[in-house]
């Protein structure tokens, strides 16, 4: 008998996951990890060229972060809703699509002055990646005719994917051609802090509380969350990413910092709802012995990271007036140093945690490997935990 070989729908998240670590492994972690020894060895945080900071930065969101949920959504979604992939053929060419976008656009923030020709090249057909996925992910889920609570974190991940696409090559402009010191650092101010909750919170953040109402109660034996609670979760998450970006950019725009009372306020839904959902899924609670294995502790160390990021994000104006500006004579309240720290907590504790441990269990189970039996990647945990 003739043996079958899979078809491109099958396997689409390989080339993505391999995709991804590509990224993390140049563009990255590697040279985000470059930047910060030159920072540490010169003592200097402009000791690195903003442009680096933000292709770095951009590649590790729309690559890193991307490539491993596009891969992931592609192979996972068909299977949780009991149907095939729509299109598949279309879904892969996303992938050669958001490979030449990131690296294009990588060289218009390296050239000097930044090309902001070649990045709206770079940006459209990122976009054109970005709509490809979104198209057909709610075409596959509309197909399943199967509607599930966690549908609609999708189709709001998917949304804020689509806002941060539309948004990028403004942001380029804001940052990289700006004209002035005093304009650069105003456009930084107001913007940079909404566009990143958009990729961060909104995209990834979003998504990954959304797939693990379906994954986590299925894959480890774990509690489902109340519908209550997961109602909340939606609404509280994308309500307080939404208010935290229109109160900010209305308040850095205004002048009116009540404004950034409200933005901070929001900020708190996300405190919560970190600290009651590894409760709601009796997350740290003994599993089953057949349910264990490698992935679980990485899930659980992420939701211990998500926590501490979000608590540093509500203490974040206490630090800046009451621990930052007494300190080092600032007359400006805020803290380059402690809300970066803040950020890795949250992309590499928490975001890139769960992609590791969500993959590290995912992969051997659809390459026929029995997930018990793989290497329990301790050194892997441990070095990613010591580093963030």
């Amino acid at each position: 008998m003739q043996k079958l070989s899979p078809s491109i729908a099958d396997t689409i998240y390989r080339p993505f996951f391999l995709a991804g670590i590509a990224t993390v492994l140049t563009l990255g972690c590697v040279w985000g990890a470059i930047n910060l020894f030159t920072i540490g060895v010169k003592e200097n945080f402009s000791a690195v060229a903003y442009s680096w900071v933000l292709a770095h930065g951009h590649a590790m969101v729309f690559g890193f972060v991307g490539f491993f949920i596009m891969g992931f959504a592609y192979q996972a979604v068909p299977t949780f809703k009991h149907t095939a992939l729509w299109r598949p053929r279309l879904a892969f060419s996303s992938l050669p699509l958001m490979i030449a976008g990131i690296v294009l656009q990588t060289v218009a923030h390296l050239l000097s002055p930044p090309s902001l020709s070649l990045e709206v090249i770079a940006s459209t057909i990122q976009l054109t990646a970005v709509i490809i996925f979104c198209g057909v992910m709610v075409q596959t889920i509309r197909q399943s005719g199967k509607r599930e609570i966690y549908d609609r974190f999708l189709y709001a991940a998917l949304a804020w994917f689509l806002i941060a696409a539309i948004a990028n090559p403004i942001i380029f402009k804001l940052f990289e051609l700006a004209g002035s010191r005093e304009q650069l650092l105003f456009n930084l101010a107001t913007f940079n802090i909404p566009y990143r909750d958009v990729q961060l919170l909104g995209f990834a953040v979003v998504m990954i509380l959304g797939i693990s109402l379906r994954l986590l109660p299925h894959a480890y034996g774990l509690r489902e969350p109340s519908r209550r609670w997961a109602s909340f979760l939606f609404w509280g998450v994308n309500g307080s990413i939404l208010g935290g970006v229109i109160f900010f950019i209305a308040g850095m725009t205004s002048g009116n910092h009540w404004l950034l009372m409200l933005q901070w306020l929001a900020s708190i839904v996300l405190l919560v709802v970190a600290i009651v959902t590894p409760f709601q899924y009796r997350l740290f609670r003994e599993v089953a012995a057949n349910e264990n294995d490698r992935g679980l502790k990485f899930i659980r160390a992420a939701h211990v990271w998500f926590i501490l990021a979000t608590a540093m994000l509500v203490f974040t104006p206490i630090y800046n007036f009451g621990i930052y500006m007494p300190i080092t004579g600032s007359h400006v309240p805020f803290s380059h140093a402690f809300f970066g720290a803040y950020r890795h907590a949250l992309t590499v504790g928490f975001i890139m945690m769960m992609i590791v441990g969500v993959s590290s269990k995912v992969v051997p189970t659809l390459s026929g490997v029995d997930v018990r039996r793989a290497n329990s990647l301790w050194p892997t945990f441990v070095l990613l935990n010591l580093a963030t």
